[in-house]
C-alpha cells in the first residue's frame, strides 16, 4: 500500500510575505509622494526667497547709488538739515535692507540644507523603494511559479489518482517521514521504468481484440456445433455403411461361391474379412480352390486362375448389384482356351440382364458372341 502525501507549506507563507511587502511598499509610496510634495514646496519657497533677495539687492543697489550721490552732493554743497536727514534715513533703510538680506541669506541657506537633506532622504527612499519593489517582483514571480506548480500537482492528482486535494488530504494524511516517502517514490518510479513503455493504444487495442475474440468465439461455437453435427452425421453414415456393407458383403459372398463353381466347373471359393470387428477398416481375402487343387489364397494361384477368379467376383457383384451397361477390356487375356470358352458361355447367358461391350482378341470369346 502506497501512502499519498499532499501538502504545500511554502505557498501560504510566501503569499503572506508578499502581501506584507505590498503594504509596506504602498506606505513607502505614500511617504515618498509626501516628501516629493514637500521638496517641491521648499523649492518654490526657495525660489520666492531668491526673487525677494534679488529684489532687495536691486533696491540696495539703488540705495547705494542714491547714497553715493547724496554723499557727493553733501561734499560739494553746503550742509542742509533736510539732506542730512535723508542720508540718515537712507542709511537706516540700507541697514534694514542689509539685515533683511542677511536674514534672507540665512533662511536661504537653511532651506538649501533642508532641500539637500530632503533630496538625500528622497534618494535613499527611492533606493529602498526600488530594492523592495525588485524583491517584491521576485516574490511575485516565485509565487506565480509555485501557483503553477501547485496547479500542475493538483491536475496530476486529479488525472492520475482521480482525487481532489481535500479528498487526498482527508484519506491520505502525512503518516511517514518526507525522506522515507521520497525514497519509496524513487523505488516505485524505478519499478515503473523497469516495466517498460506504456502502450497508450492498449485500450483501443483491447476493445478491438475483445470484439475480434467475441466474433471468433461465436465462430468457434458455430464450428463446434457444426463439428458435432458432422460427427453425428458421420456416425449415422458409418452405421448405415456398416449395415449396407455387411448385407451386401454377405450377398456377394454367397454369389461369389456360386459363380466360381459355374465358371470353374466345380471347386470352392469364399470371401473372408481380415478384421470382422471393424467393417470400415477391414480388408477382404479371396480364398479359392479350383477343381483338383487345395484351398489357398488368391496370390498363390496361377495367372489364369487368378484372372478367372476375378471375373467370377465381378459377375457375383453384378448379380447382387445389376447394372444396365458394362465394358470389359481384355479381362480374359490370361485364360487358356478351355476357360475362355467357359467365360464366353457365361458372358452370353449373363448378357440377358446387362449389356456388355467386350474388347478382346480371343477367338473363343468372339465366337460365343
Amino acid at each position: 500500500m502506497v501512502t499519498l502525501t499532499i501538502y504545500h507549506p511554502i505557498n501560504p507563507i510566501l503569499k503572506q510575505n508578499v502581501e506584507k511587502h505590498k503594504e509596506r511598499l504602498n506606505h513607502m509610496q505614500i511617504r515618498l509622494a509626501e516628501q516629493e510634495s514637500e521638496v517641491r514646496n521648499q523649492k518654490e519657497r526657495l525660489n520666492q526667497i531668491q526673487e525677494q533677495l534679488n529684489e532687495a539687492r536691486k533696491v540696495n543697489k539703488q540705495y547705494q547709488e542714491e547714497l553715493k550721490g547724496l554723499e557727493e552732493s553733501h561734499q560739494n554743497a553746503q550742509t542742509v538739515d533736510g539732506l542730512t536727514d535723508q542720508v540718515k534715513e537712507a542709511r537706516t533703510q540700507l541697514v534694514q535692507i542689509n539685515d533683511q538680506l542677511e536674514q534672507s541669506r540665512g533662511e536661504r541657506q537653511n532651506l538649501t540644507h533642508s532641500r539637500d537633506d530632503l533630496e538625500r532622504e528622497l534618494k535613499e527612499r527611492n533606493r529602498q523603494y526600488q530594492q523592495r519593489n525588485s524583491h517584491m517582483q521576485q516574490l511575485e514571480v516565485k509565487a506565480n511559479r509555485l501557483d503553477v506548480d501547485l496547479e500542475n500537482r493538483l491536475n496530476h492528482l486529479r488525472e492520475e489518482y482521480m482525487l481532489t486535494f481535500e479528498k487526498a488530504k482527508k484519506d491520505f494524511g502525512l503518516t511517514e517521514e518526507i525522506d522515507e516517502t521520497r525514497e519509496k517514490v524513487k523505488l516505485i518510479k524505478r519499478s515503473i521504468d523497469e516495466l517498460g513503455t506504456v502502450n497508450l493504444g492498449s485500450i483501443d487495442e483491447y476493445e478491438r481484440i475483445q470484439e475480434r475474440y467475441e466474433f471468433l468465439t461465436e465462430q468457434q461455437q458455430d464450428l463446434l456445433e457444426a463439428k458435432d453435427t458432422l460427427h453425428s452425421i458421420i456416425q449415422e453414415m458409418d452405421e448405415e455403411m456398416i449395415r449396407k456393407f455387411s448385407t451386401t458383403f454377405g450377398q456377394i459372398q454367397d454369389q461369389f461361391s456360386i459363380v466360381f463353381k459355374e465358371l470353374f466347373g466345380g471347386g470352392h471359393a469364399e470371401l473372408k474379412l481380415t478384421n470382422p470387428d471393424d467393417l470400415l477398416e477391414t480388408g477382404v481375402d479371396i480364398i479359392a480352390q479350383p477343381p483338383g487343387k487345395k484351398l489357398q489364397n488368391l496370390s498363390l494361384l496361377s495367372g489364369g486362375e487368378r484372372a478367372l477368379t476375378a471375373i467370377a467376383l465381378l459377375f457375383a457383384i453384378l448379380r447382387v448389384r445389376p447394372v444396365p451397361f458394362c465394358v470389359l477390356d481384355e479381362v480374359e487375356a490370361a485364360l487358356d482356351e478351355a476357360n475362355v470358352m467357359r467365360f464366353g458361355k457365361y458372358l452370353k447367358e449373363f448378357s440377358k440382364q446387362t449389356q456388355f461391350i467386350v474388347i478382346t482378341h480371343r477367338k473363343g470369346t468372339m465366337e460365343k458372341r
